[in-house]
């Protein structure tokens, strides 16, 4: 039987982020969460330790203010010592202007306030995917390795495709797409052999808006050889956030849908078994 994590990113950004969190969980949907601890209700994850959940740590540099003080970090902020939304971060990124050390200063700053708070984390992960990118993810690997977090998401592909046939690709898309599943190949292959486990691959739908129909996701995955998938979701109860950006809608719905009980039998009938991320290591891939 195959295992399948279901993970919901973005605990502590928003009482309503939490409430969703915290409901998914108790309905035996949500596996697995993370928590951003630059946000202000980041110290309700407390309650997550009596649960069956897996807890990580969002590292987060593109959303909100930073844990240290804005002049530790001045690389990594605006004049309003708020972070760089993620398109300018990635920008300012590559043309040098954010500095290495202040990142990993930042990222151990958050971990420490995870760890007075929760013990060592269960994994990490970051907020809008900032570490995948030429070489920025190779650092945060070496600043996870430092501080031991034995488990990190994979950003490898499981694909679903399409449900409706008409869907078409880009060709953008398909240009594109393999060169970027040779360099995740490449660097979660480079994260394995310095120790730090993954699941094997994301769930990407093909075509996005499939995402919000489970019960046909679930059910056609394209495993191939893979074990162990993550599907992320980032669920609130209500829109009570700035940071949602355009997909407050879409939270709402997956609150809605991944805390149904119906969606239990939806992934029994795939024949996936739901599981969080003590089943990741390394032992299991040689």
């Amino acid at each position: 039987m195959k295992k399948l994590i279901i993970t919901a990113d973005d605990y502590g950004m928003s009482k309503a982020v939490n409430r969703a969190i915290d409901a998914g969980i108790e309905a035996g949907l949500i596996t697995s969460t993370n928590v951003m601890t630059n946000m202000d209700f980041y110290e309700e994850a407390i309650k997550l330790k009596s649960t069956k959940a897996s807890v990580g740590l969002h590292w987060t540099l593109s959303c909100g203010k930073p844990v240290l003080d804005s002049k530790a970090v001045k690389t990594l902020v605006t004049k309003e010592g708020c972070f760089y939304k993620y398109p300018e971060f990635r920008k300012r990124y590559r043309k040098g202007l954010i500095s290495d050390e202040e990142i990993e200063k930042e990222l151990v700053a958050q971990y420490n306030r995870y760890v007075n708070l929760m013990g060592e984390p269960d994994y990490w992960n970051t907020h809008q995917n900032v570490h995948v990118d030429f070489k920025i993810y190779a650092l945060f690997v070496a600043v996870a390795k430092k501080l031991n977090i034995s488990k990190m998401r994979s950003h490898q592909r499981i694909y679903v495709p399409a449900m409706n046939s008409d869907s078409k690709l880009s060709l953008k898309w398909k240009i594109m797409e393999p060169v970027k599943v040779s360099l995740l190949n490449v660097w979660q292959n480079n994260a394995h052999k310095k120790g730090i486990a993954s699941p094997d691959g994301l769930i990407v739908c093909l075509n996005k808006s499939d995402a919000m129909s489970p019960d046909y996701t679930f059910s056609n995955i394209m495993w191939k050889k893979n074990e162990i998938g993550e599907f992320v979701i980032h669920p609130a109860t209500e829109c009570d956030s700035p940071y949602f950006g355009n997909i407050g809608e879409q939270r709402i719905l997956e609150y809605k849908l991944f805390t149904d009980e119906k969606m239990l039998a939806s992934v029994s009938n795939a024949k996936i078994e739901l599981v969080n991320y003590d089943a990741v290591d390394l032992g299991r891939r040689k």
